[in-house]
């Protein structure tokens, strides 16, 4: 625990209104029991080093009803922002206060012969007769009881013998009560100075207890702070680890296509040139390579080679035909309109650009061709459809169940095929894998939720 402070200075944590409402009380209690007591002032002290003492409360006891009224009005050189140590210290050639005494040697200040008063503010400045008659007793709190660790004594300002103040004492000046008297009714050690003592223990022990359970609801502030926090950097964690799982969506998906590009393969071998993508993309890079030669600016060479980057893409990858058909929708039409209205080519060959682009389209569906399909006879028609309906699909978290199914087709078929085994046993650590990821998911999930709510 450190020695800070709010704004009411006390060098505890305590809020100014809960500590106005306690001093008042202890004022209260003081001029009810002090008959010749009529006034009576607390003021707090605190943090190091600066030791800034601050009126907190005033209060003046009606002599004929014996009410208390709070003396906001009336002035002190203590109104918030107060005094810090170094204007109130003694110091040579400098005002002595009761305050500096109180604050540092910790001991009470009585002025039971106001006209002789040495520590009297007014009497040094003005000359006047001091002030009236009144008592000053410091509340101390031990600093093994204020701070978890004591700071090191260069932590602590000097005192007016230039020590570190309260170097000897195994207390802390956390404030002071003044209590006005009526004249001649108040002497050093009497009994209205003792009683003053002991209630300034019981402010010390009060002060003490709010200032424990200020720390002790800030520590569960923080915690619960602590605790939200570690929740969301592990939600924010574990949404970064969903998406890093989510691969293996992706890695499943790939072997897919090695179906559909065995299956594609399976249809150019029996039906050779029937409306095959790379037959018709080569002749359309032949086109394009016929074009380049006639413009050979930077612009439009980088615009072919993008071109030809895309279609190769085409030529390598065994996409679903809505995705195939999005790529040449957004990404190898456009580019081609481009190059076309940058050079001049023939009609015949503008129109044999857009035919072959049609092809390109039509092509991405005839391995769904039942025609096509009818032809293949090596394969049963039932093992022919279960291939075709497993191949031209793809794998997510509301399908994983089906992942059985492509591992039984791969060992049903009956056919020789490239990768087969490799296919087969990642499929196998695929599916391990995808069925782990609920668990994974429901369990941090509940850890999160205890976390977040084991504070409650």
């Amino acid at each position: 625990m450190t020695h800070v402070t709010h704004d009411n200075g006390t060098g505890m944590r305590i809020s100014r209104g809960v500590l106005e409402d306690v001093c008042k009380r202890m004022i209260e209690i003081t001029l009810f029991c002090l008959p010749d007591a009529f006034r009576g002032t607390i003021y707090s002290v605190g943090p190091m080093p600066d030791l800034r003492v601050v009126r907190v409360a005033t209060g003046r006891k009606d002599g004929l009803s014996n009410k208390i009224s709070w003396d906001s009005l009336n002035s002190s050189d203590y109104d918030p922002p107060g005094k810090i140590w170094d204007t109130y210290r003694d110091s040579p050639g400098g005002i002595l206060e009761a305050m500096a005494w109180c604050v540092e040697r910790q001991k009470s200040w009585t002025s039971d012969d106001p006209e002789n008063n040495i520590r009297s503010v007014r009497k040094q400045l003005e000359g006047k007769a001091g002030e009236d008659y009144h008592h000053m007793e410091p509340v101390l709190v031990r600093k093994d009881d204020l701070w978890d660790k004591i700071p090191p004594m260069d932590a602590f300002p000097e005192d007016s013998s230039g020590k570190p103040m309260w170097e000897d004492s195994p207390c802390s000046t956390v404030a002071v009560i003044k209590i006005h008297f009526l004249p001649g009714t108040i002497k050093q050690g009497d009994r209205s100075t003792r009683i003053i003592k002991e209630l300034s223990r019981s402010l010390g022990t009060e002060m003490l207890s709010l200032h424990a359970r200020e720390l002790a609801v800030e520590k569960e502030k923080k915690l619960v702070l602590e605790r939200q926090e570690t929740s969301d950097a592990l939600a924010h964690e574990f949404r970064n680890l969903v998406p890093k799982i989510g691969f293996a969506y992706r890695a499943i998906n790939n072997e897919i296509c090695y179906l559909r590009e065995a299956w594609e393969n399976l249809i150019q071998e029996h039906l050779p040139g029937k409306y095959s993508k790379q037959t018709i993309l080569e002749q359309l890079n032949t086109i394009l390579n016929q074009v380049a030669i006639r413009n050979t600016s930077t612009d439009f060479q980088n615009e072919i080679s993008i071109l030809k980057e895309y279609q190769q893409y085409l030529v390598e990858s065994f996409l679903l035909p809505q995705q195939n058909e999005m790529w040449l929708r957004q990404r190898i039409r456009p580019l081609w309109l481009s190059i076309l209205s940058q050079t001049k080519v023939s009609k015949s060959n503008s129109a044999k650009v857009d035919q072959l682009l049609d092809q390109l389209k039509q092509s991405f569906h005839s391995p769904l061709n039942q025609e096509f399909i009818d032809k293949i006879e090596i394969i049963p028609n039932d093992l022919k459809q279960k291939w075709i309906d497993l191949a031209y699909r793809e794998i997510n978290r509301a399908n994983n169940g089906i992942i059985n199914a492509y591992i039984e087709f791969l060992e049903s078929v009956d056919l020789e095929m490239p990768r087969k085994r490799t296919c087969l046993k990642n499929f196998g650590y695929l599916k391990a894998l995808v069925e782990l990821i609920p668990e994974i998911e429901e369990k941090l999930n509940h850890r999160l939720e205890e976390l977040k709510n084991s504070g409650s």
